[in-house]
């Protein structure tokens, strides 16, 4: 016999909340950590293009969160999906 509706709803929440800090978590990492850490790698440099320090406050950080993103819309498309098998198996 299925689970019900509510024990469904309860473990689709905690899913939901438990990625949800996780992504926040790396949202922090990604936004705030790295560009504080960032100008330890001044004068840092590979070849002739500027200090590796600029490219993470410019160019690394964008594309990692951006990446989170999708990362995050990814998971949570797995997540409804399991949730709606979930549900059609409880009926």
């Amino acid at each position: 016999m299925g689970e019900t509706p509510e024990a469904i709803r309860e473990w689709y929440w905690g899913q939901v909340k438990r990625l949800t800090v996780t992504s926040l978590i790396y949202w922090i990492i990604i936004a705030i950590v790295l560009p504080v850490l960032s100008p330890s790698l001044k004068g840092v440099t590979l070849g002739p293009i500027p200090s590796l320090h600029w490219y993470i406050n410019a160019f690394i950080v964008i594309v990692l969160g951006v990446v989170l993103i999708f990362w995050y819309a990814a998971k949570m498309n797995q997540l409804d999906q399991e949730l709606q098998r979930q549900l059609q198996e409880g009926k």
